[in-house]
């Protein structure tokens, strides 16, 4: 997690970021994108607002790229950058009002209402480790199976350097065309112009103990599967991505031509 302080820090990260980072200070959790020059992924994050900063929460083992990434770009800005990743411990609650928790929450704690996993949720960060009780805890299992069910794209699976993030759908969240400049901005502006990517984020339904790797239209390779879900029986969730010149196309076959898999929905 990164702390941004400073009189100029909306500026600076309205300037490095995909979204209107003012929403922020009106209460809302911000989900951005970090771009290179070329309009191409270097990283992910939520931005929240604190008295006189913003919080930057971030995938694990991004903090470090992040604090390059946008230290590089400090010139004269009244801008502090710090590491807090230590400081902060942070809960996701799906389903469970913030008020009715079994529990004390610690002094300092923070709520904000989040959808990071496609529905409405609240981020909760202590800062202390808390001792969840185990019927509240999902399952790591549970949570993938969770996610890819409601197509939400992760770090670095479905979102990673490279990417151009309307293929993953991240110009319907993580992207506002109306607050101005960016890095990166002129490529994702033509792209909505154009209004087609090269791949586009499908979800798919798979054979049980399918890997992630690439699909087939025949033998031209047409995607790939990036994440598939636990599950038991015959087929299971998954999602990957789908090249556009098979976009009309919802049937396709695993390595070998054997086994096949489906399309089952497009979510960019």
């Amino acid at each position: 997690m990164i702390l941004v302080e400073g009189g100029d820090r909306l500026r600076f990260l309205n300037g490095q970021m995909t979204n209107d980072i003012s929403k922020a200070d009106h209460g809302q959790c911000v989900h951005a994108a970090l771009l290179n020059a070329k309009g191409q992924l270097d990283a992910v994050g939520r931005v929240r607002a604190l008295p006189e900063a913003y919080l930057i929460d971030v995938p694990s083992g991004l903090s470090a790229v992040v604090l390059a990434r946008l230290d590089r770009y400090l010139i004269a800005d009244d801008v502090t950058l710090t590491e807090v990743s230590d400081r902060w411990h942070l809960y996701h609650l799906l389903g469970i009002d913030p008020g009715q928790l079994p529990f004390d929450l610690p002094a300092g704690t923070l709520l904000q209402e989040s959808d990071r996993f496609g529905t409405p949720g609240t981020d909760l960060f202590s800062p202390i480790p808390l001792t969840i009780p185990s019927d509240l805890r999902i399952g790591d299992e549970t949570m993938e199976q969770f996610r890819i069910q409601q197509g939400v794209p992760l770090w670095p699976t479905e979102l990673a350097p490279g990417l151009l993030p309307p293929e993953a759908g991240l110009d319907r969240t993580a992207i506002s065309y109306t607050k101005g400049c960016y890095l990166g901005q002129e490529v994702i502006s033509r792209m909505k112009r154009a209004g087609k990517t090269n791949r586009h984020l499908v979800q798919l339904q798979v054979p049980i103990g399918t890997l992630p790797g690439a699909f087939y239209d025949g033998d031209n390779p047409a995607g790939e599967v990036t994440s598939v879900a636990p599950g038991t029986g015959n087929t299971t969730l998954a999602l990957g991505f789908r090249k556009r010149k098979y976009e009309d196309s919802n049937h396709f076959t695993l390595s070998g031509g054997n086994t096949q898999i489906e399309v089952l929905r497009r979510l960019a």
